[in-house]
C-alpha cells in the first residue's frame, strides 16, 4: 500500500497548502522540497522488481508509512498552532516547523536511498526500467479497464463453478473465504492503488453493516482516498471506484445504493498508530484519544451523551471525519469549533437542537449531514463561512418540513448537494445563484414561492437529482407544479412527494431518469428508457393505469411504499407481466387479499409477477424485514 500512501498523502498536502496559503507563507520553498522528495519516493515504487513479499521491502513500506504519519502530525499541529497565535509568536512557530521539515526531508531522502538499493539488489541487470509511480491520467484509465475485465472474468469463472462466496458469518462461509484466499489475493494485487484503498476502507466497518452509497462516497472524499482526475468532481470519481469494486468478488455492491462491509469481531483495544477508530462506547475511546490522535472517529450505537465533555477534544484535534450517525447525542460542545481539520461531520438522527456557535470555524468542512436532528429548525449565518462545503444534507424531524436558511446561501460556490431546505423566505431566489448544484431537495413548496423556485431550478443545467415536497397541513400536502416548469434534461433522479393533482406534462420527456418516486401513478409506452427504480408513495392511490407493452424497458425495482390506502389497490396494473426486467416487487403494507391474489398456486394475479424472482417478492413486513442489517439497507434505499 506504499503506492497509495505516497499519492494520497501528496494530494492531501497540496490541498492543505492551497487552503492554508497564509499559514504557510514563507515556507513555500521548504514545502516544495518535501513534495519533491515524496514524488521521488513514488517514482521508485512502481517497478519494484521481484521484491513482492520480501521482508526487507515490507519493512521499508512500514517505515515509509510511519514517516508520513509523523509528517502528517507535524503539519496538522502547525496549522492548529498558527490558528491560535498572532504576531511575533508566529515567527517562532515557523522557525520550529522549518526545522522539523528539514529533519523529515532528510529521513525521506534516506528512505529513498534504501529503496534504490533494495531494487538494485533484487533485479537482474537490464531488468529494471525507470517507471514513474505517479501515473498519467490516460494510463490510469487503461488500467481501470484492464482490471475491470480481469475482475469480470474471474467473477464469471467463480459463478460457473458455483463458488460465489457469501459472508453469512458461519463456519462454512469462513472456510469458503479462506480456501479462496490465493485467488482473492491475486485479484486484489491486480487492482489499481485507488481501488485497493477503497476496498480496504470499506472493510473497516462492522460485519453486515449497511452503508448508503452516497454516504460512502462522501466519506472517501473527506478521507482523501480518491485519486484526482482533471475536469472531474471528486465525488464522481468516488462513485466510479465503488462501481468498479462492485465487480470484485467477494465484496460486491448489494441493493443498488448500499455497500455491505465485513469486519472481524475483536476485543476492545486501540493500537497506538490507529488512524481510524470505530467504537460503540465513546467514553472508553475518549480516555485514550490523547495518546492516539486519530483522523477518523465513528460512533456506532445509541448513547445518551448529554454532557459537554463526552469527547476529548485535545485528542480529537486532528480529526477529518467525525461520524455520529444514530448516536442520539443531545448537545455538541462548543469545542467542536476547534476541529479546524474536520472535513466530514455526520450528525444524522441525533437529538441535537442547536449547532455550536463556532460552526463557521470549521473551514475545512466538506460534508455536513444534519437530517432528523431533534428540534433543529434553522441554521445561523455561521454556515456561510464554510466556503469549502460541498454537501449540505438537511431534514427537519419535527412536523416533517425543511430547514430554514439565512440569506446569502448563494455565496457558497462549492456547494454541490443541498437537500431538505425550506422553500420560504428568500431561499427560492437565492437558489438561482447555485448553478453548480448537482443534487437539490426543497420542501414546503407552496403557491407563493413555486414560480420563483422553479425558475431557479431551470438554470441548474448540471442538476442530476431533484426532490420536491409540499407544505404539510394535518399530515397531508398538495405539491404545486407548473406546466411551464421543465427540469434539466440530464436529471437522473426525481422525487415528487405528496399528492399530485395530475402528472406533469414534462415528465414523459425525462429520458435520462434512472430513479423516480411519485405520489401519483403514471404510464407511458416507450417512455423512460433508462428507468431502473420506480417508487409509488401515495396516500390516495387506489388504482394504477394499465401498463402498455413496451413501457419501462429497464425497470428493475418496483415499490409501492407508504401507500396508506393500499387496501384500495385491489389489482396490480395490467401489463406488468410485459415488464420482464423487474427483479423485485415490494408492497408495503401487504394485505391478506394481495397475498392471496399473488400466490404461485391459484393466485388470480400471479401471471403479472411470474417473471419476478419469487425469492424477492415481498411478503409481510415483519417477516421480510425482521433482520436489522437488511432493514437498514432497505431503509437507505427507500426513504
Amino acid at each position: 500500500m506504499a503506492e497509495a500512501t505516497v499519492i494520497f498523502f501528496l494530494q492531501t498536502l497540496e490541498c492543505l497548502l492551497l487552503r492554508e496559503t497564509e499559514t504557510f507563507a514563507g515556507l513555500e520553498d521548504q514545502m516544495e522540497m518535501v513534495k519533491g522528495t515524496i514524488k521521488e519516493v513514488g517514482c521508485f515504487y512502481g517497478d519494484r522488481g521481484n521484491t513482492e513479499g520480501d521482508a526487507t521491502f515490507s519493512r521499508w513500506e512500514t517505515e515509509l508509512k510511519n514517516l508520513f504519519d509523523d509528517l502528517d502530525d507535524h503539519v496538522d499541529e502547525f496549522v492548529i498552532q498558527m490558528d491560535q497565535q498572532q504576531g511575533f509568536d508566529r515567527l517562532g512557530l515557523i522557525d520550529c516547523f522549518r526545522t522539523e521539515l528539514q529533519k523529515i526531508e532528510s529521513r525521506l531522502a534516506e528512505n529513498t536511498h534504501k529503496m534504490k538499493e533494495l531494487k538494485n539488489s533484487s533485479t537482474t541487470a537490464g531488468g529494471m526500467g525507470e517507471k514513474s509511480d505517479i501515473k498519467e491520467q490516460s494510463q490510469g484509465e487503461e488500467e481501470v479497464q484492464t482490471v475491470a475485465d480481469l475482475i469480470a472474468s474471474e467473477a464469471e469463472k467463480e459463478e460457473n463453478e458455483g463458488n460465489r462466496e457469501q459472508s453469512d458469518g458461519d463456519k462454512e462461509g469462513q472456510t469458503s473465504v479462506e480456501s479462496s484466499s490465493v485467488p482473492f489475493r491475486l485479484k486484489y494485487n491486480s487492482l489499481p492503488y485507488y481501488l485497493r484503498s477503497c476496498l480496504m476502507y470499506c472493510c473497516i466497518f462492522p460485519e453486515n453493516y449497511g452503508i448508503a452509497k452516497g454516504r460512502l462516497i462522501r466519506l472517501l472524499a473527506a478521507e482523501g482516498l480518491i485519486q484526482e482526475k482533471a475536469g472531474q468532481i471528486v465525488e464522481d470519481v468516488a462513485e466510479e471506484n465503488i462501481n468498479d469494486l462492485s465487480l470484485f468478488s467477494p465484496y460486491r455492491v448489494f441493493l443498488r445504493d448500499s455497500y455491505t462491509t465485513a469486519h472481524p469481531d475483536s476485543e476492545f483495544s486501540i493500537p497506538r498508530k490507529a488512524r481510524r477508530i470505530l467504537t460503540p462506547v465513546m467514553t472508553k475511546v475518549a480516555e485514550s484519544l490523547s495518546n492516539i490522535q486519530p483522523r477518523s472517529l465513528f460512533l456506532f450505537g445509541k448513547q445518551e451523551l448529554s454532557g459537554e465533555k463526552w469527547l476529548n477534544f485535545e485528542g480529537a484535534k486532528f480529526l477529518r471525519v467525525l461520524d455520529l450517525e444514530d448516536a442520539k447525542i443531545r448537545r455538541l460542545p462548543d469545542e467542536m469549533g476547534d476541529l479546524i481539520h474536520l472535513a466530514y461531520l455526520g450528525l444524522k438522527n441525533n437529538d441535537i437542537n442547536e449547532l455550536p456557535d463556532r460552526l463557521g470555524n470549521l473551514r475545512a468542512l466538506q460534508s455536513l449531514d444534519i437530517r432528523w436532528c431533534g428540534d433543529l429548525t434553522e441554521l445561523s449565518t455561521e454556515i456561510l463561512k464554510l466556503v469549502r462545503l460541498g454537501q449540505l444534507k438537511m431534514f427537519k424531524s419535527r412536523n416533517v418540513s425543511g430547514m430554514k436558511l439565512s440569506g446569502g446561501i448563494g455565496t457558497l460556490g462549492s456547494l454541490l448537494t443541498l437537500t431538505g431546505v425550506h422553500a420560504g423566505g428568500k431561499i427560492a431566489g437565492e437558489l438561482r445563484k447555485l448553478t453548480q448544484l448537482r443534487r437539490l431537495g426543497v420542501m414546503d413548496v407552496v403557491e407563493e414561492n413555486a414560480d420563483e423556485l422553479y425558475a431557479s431550478i431551470m438554470v441548474m443545467q448540471g442538476l442530476l437529482s431533484l426532490s420536491l415536497g409540499a407544505k404539510h397541513t394535518f399530515d397531508q400536502g398538495h405539491l404545486v407544479l407548473r406546466d411551464s416548469f421543465s427540469p434539466p434534461s440530464i436529471l437522473r433522479k426525481l422525487r415528487l412527494e405528496d399528492l399530485l393533482e395530475k402528472t406533469p406534462n414534462w415528465l414523459g420527456s425525462m429520458e435520462s431518469l434512472t430513479k423516480l418516486r411519485l405520489g401519483k401513478d403514471f404510464c407511458k409506452a416507450g417512455g423512460f428508457p433508462k428507468l431502473e427504480v420506480l417508487i409509488i408513495a401515495s396516500r390516495a392511490l387506489e388504482e394504477w393505469t394499465e401498463l402498455e407493452e413496451g413501457a419501462l424497458p429497464r425497470l428493475e425495482y418496483l415499490h409501492f411504499h407508504s401507500c396508506l390506502n393500499l387496501m384500495n389497490l385491489r389489482m396490480l396494473p395490467e401489463g406488468l407481466q410485459f415488464v420482464t426486467t423487474v427483479e423485485e416487487l415490494v408492497l408495503l403494507p401487504l394485505l391478506d387479499e394481495h397475498e392471496q391474489r399473488l400466490k404461485p398456486d391459484g393466485g388470480v394475479e400471479n401471471y403479472k409477477i411470474r417473471n419476478i424472482p419469487a425469492s424477492v417478492v415481498a411478503s409481510r413486513f415483519n417477516e421480510r424485514f425482521s433482520s436489522p442489517p437488511t432493514q437498514q439497507l432497505i431503509k437507505n434505499e427507500l426513504i
